[in-house]
């Protein structure tokens, strides 16, 4: 019994440390690490910009290095409808581009990071726009 309790705990920590080396720098966010937001020009959408949080060797190594942001996506009436990955580290360079929000002719939402342009499509999602075809 002792035995067992022994490898529920080891494993749980390593567990434990395995979220936190991979995960946590942008598990938690709010007002305390917001560094900026971005709204679209309709007032449908907007971008929340965060701060990665150092908790994590990797996020360190990423923060030290200036790519130290990633995106939440929501609506207007605050709803999250999507984040970036976890593994996202954003430079402050890349978001002097700009950010392309859905609208009536596109149900995407783009941004660029310092690999190219990420984002989502939320055409099965988005029911208030009628996408238009472009011919």
């Amino acid at each position: 019994m002792k035995k067992s309790i022994k490898w529920i705990k080891i494993i749980g920590l390593f567990a434990f440390f395995y979220w936190l080396c991979l995960f946590s720098s942008s598990s938690f966010y709010g007002n305390f690490n917001l560094y900026t937001t971005i709204k679209s020009e309709d007032g449908e959408y907007y971008a929340n910009i965060y701060k990665h949080l150092p908790t994590s060797p990797i996020s360190i190594m990423q923060i030290l290095g200036g790519n130290k942001y990633f995106v939440v996506l929501y609506n207007k009436k605050g709803e999250e409808l999507w984040r970036c990955s976890y593994f996202e580290y954003i430079s402050e360079e890349a978001f002097y581009d700009r950010m392309s929000f859905p609208n009536k002719t596109s149900n995407c939402f783009l941004f660029f990071t310092n690999h190219g342009i990420d984002g989502h499509d939320f055409s099965e999602t988005i029911r208030n726009h009628k996408v238009v075809q472009i011919k």
